[in-house]
């Protein structure tokens, strides 16, 4: 065999050789394309999951907002008509209570709260109570407004029975009525779902004490409120709410 003819014959091995590395190159930077596009749809996946996820739970949550915010609203209205409490805003809110005396059920006992910096304040009280700073602090350790509500008006009833008010001097105050789902989220938007649950947990309580009241005031035989008679009550113009 010549010397040029295998030398021809190397340069092709040698060529056939750089080929094949060429291609084995190509294939590995196609297959590492391959990979990388693989991770980015997984990628893409996962994070359209998660916004999946994200939006649903929001969408529950604006629903469950919904319903908590008619259901607060539909137990203020209650308690406006039936256990007459009116809300009002000036300097602070004003929670104002008829029907804590049996012999005049439409004298007014309130109370102003503010809550400003996350801290809840006494702004007024009248007639005064005692143990309204325990009290306080209390509200400002839990947030839990509506309960500091139903005590006081617990308190006032209670002052009422063993004759301890003093004569309620009379104030005026620049206020203008509220809507009915603005007292909680003025106050405290963390307690809103706390006061809807515990205002209507105490709905049936604070009603029969109620009903108790009105018998004892006029010394007939104890009466169970039906709906029919709930719906009287609520047409009486004793428990008409202000607007």
């Amino acid at each position: 065999m010549s010397s040029s003819v295998k030398t021809r014959k190397e340069a092709k091995q040698i060529a056939l050789a750089d080929s094949i590395s060429a291609m084995k190159a190509r294939v590995e930077k196609l297959r590492g394309a391959v990979e990388n596009q693989r991770a980015r749809k997984e990628e893409y996946a996962a994070i359209i999951s998660q916004q999946s996820d994200a939006l649903k739970a929001r969408e529950e949550k604006h629903n469950k907002t919904a319903e908590q915010r008619e259901e607060i609203e539909k137990a203020v209205v209650w308690y406006n008509k039936v256990l007459g409490l009116r809300i009002e805003c000036g300097h602070g809110v004003k929670f104002i209570f008829t029907n804590i005396d049996a012999n005049n059920q439409d004298k007014e006992y309130f109370f102003t709260i503010r809550h400003e910096n996350d801290v809840y304040t006494l702004v007024d009280c009248d007639p005064q109570l005692n143990d309204t700073n325990e009290m306080l602090r209390e509200l400002n350790k839990s947030n839990g407004l509506f309960k500091f509500v139903r005590i006081m008006r617990e308190k006032f009833q209670a002052a009422v029975a063993h004759g301890t008010l003093p004569d309620i001097a009379s104030r005026d105050q620049d206020t203008s009525i509220i809507s009915m789902s603005a007292p909680v989220s003025s106050i405290s938007t963390d307690s809103r779902s706390e006061f809807s649950s515990q205002l209507q947990e105490h709905q049936s309580e604070e009603h029969n004490k109620n009903s108790r009241k009105l018998d004892r005031a006029k010394g007939g035989r104890p009466v169970v409120l039906s709906p029919g008679s709930a719906s009287s009550l609520r047409r009486s113009p004793r428990f008409k709410v202000k607007r």
